[in-house]
């Protein structure tokens, strides 16, 4: 890491702690295990994220402090969160907004309680990576958008070596009318049996205005490739 860079991350660090404003990053910024955060207004969609990631953007070795985590990192191309740590998700840790081709590549990191959903997927023919990811007291891993604005899809998320804890609603869920595929490896679930919690559930997706309806959890199919030898309780 050159020290250009470390010393540019702290310095942003300084400024986005305690700050109301959204921070952009560009490039790649190694914020050294600085704790930053804004504020939190529970499950509200009209909060602005803490952070902003450009095409191409990076960012490592962040924590973002309990109650300070409003609408999380939003990535807006393809884009790398490498070691991050929300110590208590707000609305959604992250949410995917890059668009066809794009990829989200989320590498090591920890979320905790995220009442709703962890990770958010909006970008229509965009990928998420999530590997080496360590989840507890969440709703669901992974969602993608069920009834965004000019909705429809497909949208992929690959999850590997990850573990979660105490899930309430599901790890993962995918509209398979819109030809979403998730493809789970290597999961590790605290107190896993079959059916509980739910590994991969199946939605119809719709247009914003309704609400998605759950079709249920899905194994071996298009949009759920996944079995239960990829899966290990603990």
């Amino acid at each position: 890491m050159k020290l250009g860079k470390y010393l540019l991350g702290i310095a942003l660090a300084a400024s986005a702690f305690g700050a109301s404003a959204t921070t952009t990053i560009t490039g790649t910024v190694d914020y050294g295990g600085a704790t930053v955060g804004t504020s939190c207004d529970g499950q509200s969609e009209s909060q602005q994220p803490v952070f902003v990631l450009t095409d191409g953007a990076t960012i490592k070795n962040v924590v973002i402090k309990a109650g300070g985590g409003a609408d999380g990192i939003h990535c807006t191309g393809s884009c790398t969160l490498s070691k991050v740590v929300w110590n208590d998700v707000c609305e959604d840790a992250a949410t995917m907004k890059g668009g066809s081709g794009k990829t989200m590549n989320v590498s090591g990191g920890t979320a905790y309680y995220a009442s709703d959903k962890v990770f958010q997927h909006n970008g229509i023919g965009s990928t998420v990576n999530i590997s080496g990811f360590y989840a507890n007291t969440i709703g669901k891993l992974y969602r993608s958008c069920g009834n965004c604005s000019s909705n429809g899809g497909p949208r992929y998320v690959n999850i590997s070596s990850t573990t979660v804890a105490n899930v309430s609603a599901s790890v993962v869920g995918v509209n398979s009318n819109f030809g979403d595929i998730a493809k789970i490896r290597t999961l590790k679930v605290k107190g896993w049996t079959k059916g509980s919690p739910a590994i991969c559930v199946a939605y119809k997706g719709v247009q914003s205005g309704s609400e998605s309806s759950k079709i249920g959890e899905q194994w071996g199919t298009t949009a759920c490739n996944v079995s239960t030898s990829d899966i290990t309780a603990y």
